[in-house]
This record gives structure tokens, C-alpha cells and sequence, in this order.
């Protein structure tokens, strides 16, 4: 589990299950919003289970930033109440967002999956187990 809080409200993401599938892990996040009846899934191919800056900054992004579609309807964005703070607190949303940013760029590299690792080997763009660009 992992928090962020941003004006008045208290953004919340836990892990909450494991899909194994051909193509790698799917990891399960819940994201909560503090103070609503706002709640949406989160579902993110990696390996790690851990809520990272990279959850986090997904969880903004898509839930709250950018508001795909499907936000309106079935994710946080469905609240009213959420909306409303979305919209008073969207430059501090952004400024968290931008923070995680920086935290993602600390991060290693996310281990990539078999296919990619041998797509990514084929192409000459990584070393043999990393996952990481020969560039980086």
C-alpha cells in the first residue's frame, strides 16, 4: 500500500491479486480516494507486485489527469465529488505527478518479460538479462 496526499485528499493504492498469464504477471492495484465512495482498479503488466512511483504515477495519470473514458464511468471519476476536487486541485495533482516523475527516473529499469527481453535481443537494445537499454 502506498499514499500520496494532495490538497484535502488522500490518494490510496493497494495491491490486490496476481494474474499469471502467458504474456507475464498482471498486477491487480485498488486506488482509493479519501473522503469519496470513489474506488476504480488498476491493472499493470510487471512483475513486481509493489506499489512504486510508477503505480502511483499511473494511478494519477489515468484515473485523475488524463481521465480516459472508462474513468467517468466506472472509476473515480464517476464521483462528483471527485471531479470537483480534480478540478480546484489539478496543478497540484500535476506537481505530484511530476514528483513521482522524478522518483521514477531514480528507479532501475523494470525487469522485462521473456518476449520482450528477446524481442529487446534481437534488435541489439539491450545487454542479455537486464531489460535495460544499451543506451542507458
Amino acid at each position: 500500500m502506498r499514499e500520496i496526499i494532495i490538497g484535502d485528499r488522500t490518494i490510496v493504492v493497494t495491491h490486490v491479486n496476481t494474474e499469471t498469464t502467458e504474456h507475464g504477471d498482471i498486477q491487480n492495484y485498488r486506488v482509493d480516494v479519501a473522503g469519496a465512495d470513489a474506488s476504480t482498479t488498476l491493472s499493470i503488466l510487471r512483475a513486481s507486485r509493489t506499489v512504486d512511483a510508477r503505480v502511483m504515477a499511473s494511478a494519477l495519470g489515468t484515473e485523475l489527469l488524463l481521465g480516459y473514458d472508462g474513468s467517468a464511468e466506472h472509476g473515480l471519476l464517476r464521483n462528483s465529488g471527485v471531479r470537483e476536487w480534480r478540478d480546484e486541485n489539478r496543478g497540484l495533482i500535476e506537481d505530484a505527478w511530476e514528483q513521482l516523475q522524478s522518483e521514477i527516473a531514480q528507479l532501475p529499469p523494470e525487469p522485462a518479460g521473456d518476449a520482450e527481453r528477446t524481442l529487446r535481443r534481437a534488435f541489439g537494445l539491450n545487454g542479455p538479462d537486464t531489460g535495460a537499454s544499451a543506451d542507458a
